[in-house]
């Protein structure tokens, strides 16, 4: 009798801790997730660049991406295909209008979240996040202003893979991202803040990621999101068949203007971007550059 006592201790024990470990690791697992459900008021940040139009530095473009660049016209924004074109959704991130809602898709029986879906005030672009495993559709599927986008958790930060995007800019004066793109958003949310962690790699216009981690919000529930309604309308006359260009050596902006230098009085060379210009140690290089004469005032056109 004592012994069969004995046995069924030691059973009860193992079986305790065993129920013990499955509990932790069952409870441990959803305290890393944060629920980023919610309405998100920006707050107020700049945005990539000094504000010269045209200027390319701290962007880590590829000779392709200059040449592109180099070859806009802002005349573009004015041609039909253009009329009410929609802000991309990781563009619409950095932006001012950049209010936004959250919420999930959850599966009632498991309770799992199935998927986060977005809405954003700039262009009421939307964006779906899936969360079930599902894998990114084949390369020639169709590509969209948002992507297909699938996250994972890593500890309390949702990371989001974005693929199957349209080519777009980076800033609206000339620097692209191409087709073949994929950006990995990291949202973290810390009590009511939420930031965003964008890194952008593209094959075809950059060298190297491209990172962005200004972009911040702040927790409100009374947040009220007003419609984005956009009118076509003739704003300059186009003529039909032409496409607004540069050659190069042409192009007219102010950042491509070796006589003008911006607030901060960067050298031309910085301006023209590069892996390099991502760097600290590009400060000491840029001193060795010559510097131009201050332009006289009203000479330049600033612009975000």
């Amino acid at each position: 009798m004592h012994r069969e006592a004995v046995v069924w201790s030691q059973r009860l024990v193992f079986a305790l801790a065993i129920a013990t470990l499955l509990f932790a690791s069952w409870s441990e697992t959803p305290r890393a997730q944060t629920d980023i459900s919610g309405n998100w008021r920006p707050l107020p940040r700049n945005q990539d660049g000094s504000g010269m139009i045209g200027d390319l530095a701290g962007v880590p473009v590829s000779p392709g991406g200059r040449w592109r660049a180099e070859s806009w016209s802002p005349d573009d924004f004015d041609v039909a295909e253009w009329v009410c074109r929609p802000h991309a959704w990781d563009y619409s991130l950095e932006g001012p209008l950049s209010a936004m809602r959250l919420w999930a898709d959850v599966d009632q029986a498991t309770q799992e979240v199935i998927a986060y879906h977005g809405h954003i005030n700039q262009s009421e672009q939307e964006t779906t996040i899936w969360m079930d495993g599902r894998p990114h559709p084949p390369a020639n599927a169709l590509h969209t202003w948002s992507g297909f986008s699938t996250g994972e958790w890593d500890g309390d930060t949702l990371v989001v893979t974005t693929t199957h995007l349209k080519e777009t800019y980076i800033r609206r004066w000339g620097i692209m991202r191409s087709d073949q793109s994929v950006v990995r958003t990291r949202w973290r949310r810390m009590g009511t803040y939420l930031q965003a962690t964008s890194i952008l790699y593209d094959p075809v216009y950059l060298t190297e990621p491209y990172i962005r981690t200004t972009m911040m919000w702040v927790y409100d529930p009374a947040l009220l999101m007003g419609p984005y309604p956009c009118e076509e309308a003739t704003e300059t006359a186009v003529p039909r068949g032409n496409v607004p260009h540069y050659l190069p050596g042409q192009n007219l902006l102010p950042s491509w203007n070796r006589a003008i230098v911006d607030d901060f009085g960067t050298p031309y060379e910085a301006r023209l971007g590069g892996p390099e210009t991502m760097y600290p140690e590009y400060i000491a290089k840029m001193k060795a550059f010559p510097r131009a004469a201050a332009a006289p005032a009203g000479s330049t056109e600033r612009g975000r």
